[in-house]
Protein backbone atom coordinates (compact mmCIF):
# COMPACT_ATOMS: atom_id res chain seq x y z
CA UNK A 1 0.00 0.00 0.00
CA UNK A 2 2.57 2.27 1.41
CA UNK A 3 4.50 2.20 -2.43
CA UNK A 4 1.92 2.86 -4.36
CA UNK A 5 1.41 5.70 -2.20
CA UNK A 6 4.72 6.70 -2.92
CA UNK A 7 4.18 5.84 -6.74
CA UNK A 8 1.79 8.51 -6.91
CA UNK A 9 3.14 11.20 -4.89
CA UNK A 10 6.27 10.48 -7.61
CA UNK A 11 3.37 10.84 -10.13
CA UNK A 12 1.78 13.78 -8.71
CA UNK A 13 4.95 15.57 -8.32
CA UNK A 14 6.20 15.06 -11.99
CA UNK A 15 3.05 16.18 -13.33
CA UNK A 16 3.03 19.43 -11.09
CA UNK A 17 6.75 19.86 -12.19
CA UNK A 18 5.70 19.86 -15.74
CA UNK A 19 2.28 21.77 -14.92
CA UNK A 20 4.93 24.60 -13.90
CA UNK A 21 7.05 24.52 -16.85
CA UNK A 22 4.11 25.11 -18.96
CA UNK A 23 2.58 27.76 -17.00
CA UNK A 24 6.07 29.61 -17.05
CA UNK A 25 6.12 29.03 -20.59
CA UNK A 26 3.22 30.51 -21.82
CA UNK A 27 4.38 33.40 -19.47
CA UNK A 28 6.77 34.22 -21.88
CA UNK A 29 4.64 32.96 -24.71
CA UNK A 30 1.74 35.73 -24.25
CA UNK A 31 5.18 38.44 -23.20
CA UNK A 32 6.23 37.67 -26.74
CA UNK A 33 3.39 37.99 -28.10
CA UNK A 34 2.26 41.27 -26.47
CA UNK A 35 5.76 42.55 -27.46
CA UNK A 36 4.93 42.58 -31.00
CA UNK A 37 6.58 39.00 -31.60
CA UNK A 38 4.79 36.88 -34.53
CA UNK A 39 3.15 33.58 -32.59
CA UNK A 40 4.54 31.04 -35.66
CA UNK A 41 7.94 33.14 -34.57
CA UNK A 42 7.24 31.83 -30.91
CA UNK A 43 6.11 28.27 -31.47
CA UNK A 44 9.06 27.66 -34.29
CA UNK A 45 11.37 29.53 -31.28
CA UNK A 46 10.13 26.06 -28.91
CA UNK A 47 10.22 22.77 -28.42
CA UNK A 48 6.78 22.32 -28.04
CA UNK A 49 6.61 18.41 -29.60
CA UNK A 50 8.76 17.39 -26.58
CA UNK A 51 7.74 18.80 -23.68
CA UNK A 52 3.76 17.45 -25.22
CA UNK A 53 5.25 14.11 -25.52
CA UNK A 54 6.85 14.65 -22.09
CA UNK A 55 3.54 15.75 -20.57
CA UNK A 56 1.62 12.72 -22.20
CA UNK A 57 4.16 10.50 -20.30
CA UNK A 58 3.64 11.69 -17.43
CA UNK A 59 0.02 11.87 -17.78
CA UNK A 60 0.32 7.88 -18.44
CA UNK A 61 2.33 7.36 -15.69
CA UNK A 62 0.13 9.29 -13.56
CA UNK A 63 -3.11 7.20 -14.60
CA UNK A 64 -1.41 4.04 -13.70
CA UNK A 65 0.04 5.12 -10.61
CA UNK A 66 -3.65 6.30 -9.61
CA UNK A 67 -5.02 2.64 -10.76
CA UNK A 68 -2.38 1.08 -8.45
CA UNK A 69 -3.29 3.44 -5.25
CA UNK A 70 -6.94 2.70 -5.89
CA UNK A 71 -6.40 -1.31 -6.00
CA UNK A 72 -4.60 -1.00 -3.38
CA UNK A 73 -6.82 0.94 -1.12
CA UNK A 74 -9.77 -1.43 -2.27
CA UNK A 75 -7.49 -4.49 -0.86
CA UNK A 76 -6.70 -3.27 2.40
CA UNK A 77 -10.00 -2.20 2.73
CA UNK A 78 -11.77 -5.18 1.99
CA UNK A 79 -9.27 -6.71 4.86
CA UNK A 80 -9.95 -4.49 7.11
CA UNK A 81 -13.85 -5.28 6.71
CA UNK A 82 -14.84 -2.22 5.12
CA UNK A 83 -17.54 -2.91 1.91
CA UNK A 84 -16.35 -2.21 -1.86
CA UNK A 85 -19.34 0.27 -2.52
CA UNK A 86 -18.34 2.25 0.48
CA UNK A 87 -14.80 2.32 -0.19
CA UNK A 88 -15.62 3.18 -3.97
CA UNK A 89 -18.35 5.59 -2.77
CA UNK A 90 -15.02 6.93 -0.85
CA UNK A 91 -12.82 7.06 -3.64
CA UNK A 92 -15.73 8.39 -5.90
CA UNK A 93 -15.87 5.77 -8.18
CA UNK A 94 -18.19 3.49 -9.38
CA UNK A 95 -18.79 0.39 -7.32
CA UNK A 96 -18.87 -1.49 -10.75
CA UNK A 97 -15.39 0.34 -11.71
CA UNK A 98 -14.00 -0.85 -7.93
CA UNK A 99 -15.08 -4.27 -8.31
CA UNK A 100 -13.33 -4.25 -11.91
CA UNK A 101 -10.09 -2.99 -10.18
CA UNK A 102 -9.75 -5.72 -7.60
CA UNK A 103 -10.61 -7.76 -11.05
CA UNK A 104 -7.84 -6.72 -12.36
CA UNK A 105 -5.38 -6.39 -9.55
CA UNK A 106 -5.65 -9.50 -8.56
Amino acid sequence: MLEAVASYQQATRRLRALLDGVDSGLDVFTAMIEGGDSAAAVLLGTDASASRHEFAAAMAAFEVSRRRLRVAVLRLGQKEGEGVADLAKALGISRQLAYKLLAEGK
